[in-house]
């Protein structure tokens, strides 16, 4: 997989952080999240085509996933290569100036006539190790509410209890959301949050006495 990456490089010119790198080089990873998730997964092979006529990397994007309703691609800033000319369109945010070797993760949307660009994670090691925990953590078991009053301390609480993994931001899976908070340990738990609402909320735990604890801190 690996391969793929240094051609990549040698072609453009870029510098691929070793997070990014990781996670291509693990053999079969990316195949499995794309066949356990809703969205459209950029396999090694393609990593840096160019995407619905928009060639991102010419911008200094690197393309990683795509939303299987095309409202947001997941990307990686790079520092884009030297060239005479212009990009094929404007972003809002310069890439970086210095290199990060686990960068931050930003959604962008599609429309090249309105660029956007949101961060989604804060490294892209936690963008992997969520996407891959969201895919495992819940099954045709698990309880499930939307649309409620999230209690002022619940987090709190649910932090002392149970081990929480990264935040991510901007993208509940099918609408936009403050965060995204996941914990696990006797359960696993992942809240989507809109200033006071629990826009959604997923548990699965093979204990209905561990099930009616998080239900009563989270007043469901």
């Amino acid at each position: 997989m690996s391969g793929w990456i240094d051609a990549l490089e040698r072609e453009w010119g870029l510098h691929v952080p070793l997070a990014v790198r990781e996670w291509y080089s693990i053999q079969g990873a990316v195949e499995w999240l794309a066949r356990h998730s809703d969205n459209i997964l950029v396999s090694a092979a393609r990593l840096g085509d160019p995407i619905d006529g928009l060639d991102y990397l010419d911008g200094g994007r690197l393309v990683t996933e795509t939303d299987s309703q095309c409202c947001w691609r997941w990307v990686v800033r790079l520092r884009p290569p030297r060239y005479d000319g212009e990009p094929l369109f404007d972003l809002p945010e310069a890439p970086p100036i210095t290199v990060d070797e686990d960068p931050p993760v930003w959604i962008i949307d599609p429309d090249r006539h309105d660029p956007f660009e949101k961060l989604y994670a804060d490294h892209f090691s936690n963008y992997v190790l969520t996407s891959v925990w969201t895919a495992q953590a819940f099954g045709k078991d698990s309880f499930f509410t939307d649309d409620d009053r999230l209690p002022r301390q619940a987090l709190d609480t649910l932090r002392q209890r149970y081990l929480e993994l990264p935040t991510t931001y901007a993208w509940a899976g099918n609408q936009p959301c403050d965060a995204v908070y996941r914990f696990t340990g006797p359960a696993r738990i992942m809240i989507a949050v809109r200033g006071e609402t629990a826009l959604y909320t997923f548990m699965a735990t093979d204990s209905q006495q561990e099930l009616a604890k998080i239900r009563a801190v989270l007043d469901l």
